[in-house]
């Protein structure tokens, strides 16, 4: 199957780039901290998840916002075969792995569904991905909520990577 991922030996795109808002580089941000997390056994890993969308959402929905992109994460590990490769929480550059996620993220906070759910099917390179398309559907209106709170204000944008 056609996981339509780029390469590993293909140019790393930007973030300005490949996210489309704030939420997006949180969510992207969160992910990093998180895989971190799994690759390391580190607690802290997921502690800078939490401690860095807290800050910036408030405990409650910062909370809510780490906790919907761990499940994105944890069905990815699920349902996708193979290694996947994340860079570190502060880069500026994404994988190929890392832009398709962000752009399975984008169509989740987007609809329509069927097509959510094909594209999460594409990137775990399977026939189905259930987990994958529950957990991007279930965070997509916390990543949007974020997404109005994280406009940048006026004298500049916000910088999160």
């Amino acid at each position: 199957m056609n996981t339509s991922i780029p390469s590993a030996g293909a140019v790393l795109r930007p973030v300005s780039e490949a996210c489309r808002d704030e939420a997006e580089v949180l969510a992207l941000s969160v992910a990093r901290f998180v895989a971190a997390g799994y690759m390391t056994g580190d607690i802290a890993c997921w502690d800078a998840a939490f401690n860095g969308a807290e800050e910036l959402l408030g405990a409650d929905e910062g909370g809510r916002f780490v906790a919907g992109v761990v499940g994105i994460v944890r069905a990815l590990r699920v349902e996708h075969d193979g290694d996947w490769s994340f860079m570190p929480a502060s880069c500026c550059r994404l994988t190929g792995h890392e832009c398709a996620l962000v752009a399975l993220i984008n169509r989740g906070r987007r609809g329509p569904w069927d097509e959510l759910a094909q594209e999460a099917a594409t990137l775990a390179g399977r026939p189905t991905a259930p987990r994958l398309t529950a957990a991007v559907r279930a965070a997509a209106d916390t990543i949007n909520a974020a997404a109005q709170r994280l406009l940048p204000p006026t004298r500049g944008p916000v910088v999160l990577h």
